[in-house]
């Protein structure tokens, strides 16, 4: 029986590509307990970060998992069949951006552009109740792989 192809892995140039169109991912936090999120992301090319709103209410425990570990690994990826596939694992910690801060509309404006935006239907609360706030994912490291049938991400357009 021949050898299973693996996958192959994307240059830096391959990595921003897909990061920029894709927007969406899984962030997971550490910590004791695992504790992962299907969330909506612009990847900030110049500074080389994510940027997420992360939306809490009264039951919503993401803050008490930020406030333990920082740390944290999005995973965003696509599938389109066994021979066409790519995805992009990045680990580094979460930075609360303050409301006040100048710095909060060059992040939102990165998320406008970038994510794959979600309405806040899926927390099936009012939106008053909803606190959503701006944080950054300081990038640690990052790597991607594609499918070895996949030439280069610009045969996924």
């Amino acid at each position: 029986m021949p050898e299973a192809e693996v996958g192959v892995e994307m240059t830096d140039e391959e990595i921003t590509a897909f990061l920029t169109r894709q927007g969406h991912g899984v962030l997971s936090f550490a910590g004791e307990e695992p504790y992962s999120l299907p969330i909506s992301f612009g990847y900030d090319v110049l500074e080389n970060r994510c940027i997420f709103q992360l939306v809490f209410h009264d039951e919503s425990t993401k803050r008490e998992r930020i406030a333990s570990s920082s740390r944290v690994t999005l995973v965003s990826y696509e599938w389109r069949g066994p021979d066409d596939w790519r995805s992009v694992i990045i680990d580094g910690d979460l930075r609360w951006i303050d409301d006040e801060s100048p710095e909060v509309l060059d992040a939102s404006e990165v998320f406008a552009e970038y994510a794959s935006l979600a309405g806040l239907a899926v927390f099936d609360r009012p939106t008053p109740d909803l606190d959503p706030e701006w944080y950054e994912l300081e990038i640690e490291s990052m790597s991607g792989r594609h499918a070895p049938a996949v030439a280069s991400i610009d045969a996924i357009e």
